[in-house]
């Protein structure tokens, strides 16, 4: 049998290296800047050939996909924030598809130390990036919806009374922090786990078999498994980070939307039902 010194076990497995280059002093990861660029260029030509299709009398298999992907995006967005959040519904399709895109590049890895295309979305930066500036809109949305003193009544009022703003403030402002952290961390655990499993079954073709290659036919039996399986988590990683953008929407909007209807008077409870049967006199 193989001793473990050779098998580049977890030993072996590096996490979070990339190939840097200084720039003005920061430090630039080619590879995820190289990555997120191939990202954007699939889009744009999924954009293209989706237009191609729009433009003819019978609609394609992937003007299909995008119309039903779009229309349930729209239902959710209808659902929890209403009328008010249609611009919402861009930024959740775009951020599917964006980060589907780039979580689909883990499929193609060999479990290398360097790949020559990376998930981007395997490295912390670009799903903080994300995450910041879906929290950042999300402010802007509560400001715009609330207003400057709705806004911070929201923050300084809540859960407990006015008595005790500070433990508002300081839970408040914990939350606030802690929604992009969470929001980044998730996606970018899932795609490095996928990138450490995909190191680990390219270690095993070291593994061998009184001198049988034992671990080249497991890596042919496991490899393209869990490929697709990987490519599954991508998907559902995708929908997830969308999924929460429209609930942080529908969060920072919901309060101010009922708000303003009570104050309108516009908020009116049901009619008490009429009797089907109207009781005769005897």
């Amino acid at each position: 049998m193989m001793p473990f010194g050779r098998a580049g076990f977890a030993a072996d497995i590096t996490v979070g290296e990339h190939v840097a280059h200084k720039v003005l002093g920061l430090s630039l990861d080619l590879d995820t800047i190289w990555a997120t660029a191939a990202g954007l260029v699939v889009v744009f030509l999924l954009g293209l050939a989706l237009r191609r299709q729009v433009s003819r009398p019978t609609p394609g298999k992937l003007q299909v996909a995008f119309e039903m992907g779009v229309g349930a995006v729209t239902k959710q967005v209808e659902g929890s924030v209403g009328p008010a959040g249609q611009a919402i519904i861009p930024l959740a399709v775009a951020l599917f598809v964006f980060i589907f895109v780039c979580n689909s590049f883990e499929s193609l890895g060999l479990g290398s130390h360097f790949e020559w295309i990376s998930a981007p979305t395997g490295d912390i930066n670009l799903p903080l990036a994300m995450a910041v500036f879906v929290i950042l809109l999300v402010h802007v949305a509560s400001i715009r919806a609330r207003g400057i003193l709705g806004y911070v009544k929201h923050y300084a009022m809540q859960p407990f009374p006015v008595v005790l703003l500070p433990y508002n403030l300081f839970m408040n402002i914990v939350e606030e922090v802690a929604r992009p952290v969470t929001l980044a961390l998730r996606l970018f655990g899932n795609l490095l786990s996928g990138t450490l499993m995909l190191s680990v079954i390219a270690a095993l073709g070291a593994w061998k078999l009184s001198g049988a290659p034992v671990g080249d036919v497991v890596i042919v039996i496991i490899n393209p498994i869990w490929k697709v399986f990987d490519l599954a988590i991508g998907a559902i990683q995708a929908f997830i980070f969308a999924l929460l953008t429209i609930l942080y929407f529908d969060v920072a909007m919901s309060g101010a939307r009922v708000d303003r209807v009570n104050r309108r008077g516009l908020l009116r409870l049901p009619a008490r039902a009429e009797p089907l049967v109207t009781p005769t006199s005897s």
